[in-house]
């Protein structure tokens, strides 16, 4: 059964997480753009649509890249340069590199449902916005963004090649909290929430928009149950 290729680069010095994307661009940088898979542009204007494989994060306050699949060999053009000083706002963050971690990762659906939390989930395009906001149930909301969590799971499981032996299941157990945050210079509604899952989601990849610069990181929750026949999807 084939497994995934999890790599993840952690740095010491403290960082903003909103200055995540000059990281990223000041990273890109300093690889020269010898992979695509740091940016996902083709030449000056275009662009690779994918699921995005070397992923810009926070974690204890400091810098974490998640590098999954044919990622895990292109990091080697950030790992071999003999510095890692970012420009970042006009301060210079002299980085070291704090730990590395490898493992390989069984990606696919099982017969029992595991639970996590996914923080600051960008979920909503501009239509489903306004979708959102002229809904005014609670429970029409819940099922809408249940819905968006599915598509968007099921993208990242088709991009991981995952094995679907089950059918994919997946559940909001609760909305923890909101928040507007900026992505490509505009504020978007952000969602902290716990969900459960029938597929194994390694923790610290991120599902929906933004999630190269470190939107919708998700985390697995202790504990996990049999799955019950009564589900949305």
């Amino acid at each position: 059964m084939n497994r995934t290729r999890y790599l993840s680069v952690g740095f010491d010095q403290r960082f903003q997480p909103y200055d995540i994307p000059k990281l990223r661009a000041a990273i890109i940088e300093k690889t020269r753009r010898q992979s695509d898979l740091f940016h996902n542009h083709l030449g000056e204007d275009g662009y690779v649509y994918r699921y995005p494989l070397i992923q810009y994060k926070i974690k204890d306050k400091r810098p974490l890249l998640v590098c999954l699949g044919e990622a895990t060999e292109d990091i080697h053009y950030l790992l071999r340069e003999k510095d890692y000083d970012f420009n970042i706002n006009g301060r210079l963050y002299n980085m070291e590199i704090e730990d590395v971690l490898l493992k390989y990762e069984r990606i696919q659906t099982y017969d029992r449902l595991f639970r996590y939390n996914i923080h600051n989930y960008l979920a909503l395009n501009q239509e489903n916005y306004r979708k959102w906001q002229d809904t005014e149930s609670l429970v029409e909301r819940i099922a809408m963004l249940e819905d968006l969590l599915y598509k968007h799971i099921a993208i990242f499981a088709e991009e991981m090649h995952a094995h679907m032996p089950h059918e994919l299941k997946v559940r909001i157990l609760e909305i923890l909290g909101e928040k507007h945050l900026e992505y490509k210079r505009i504020h978007h509604l952000t969602f902290r929430l716990n969900f459960e899952c029938n597929l194994h989601i390694p923790n610290y990849v991120g599902i929906g928009k933004g999630v190269s610069v470190g939107f919708g990181i998700v985390k697995r929750l202790g504990g996990r149950r049999k799955k019950e026949s009564k589900k949305s999807h």
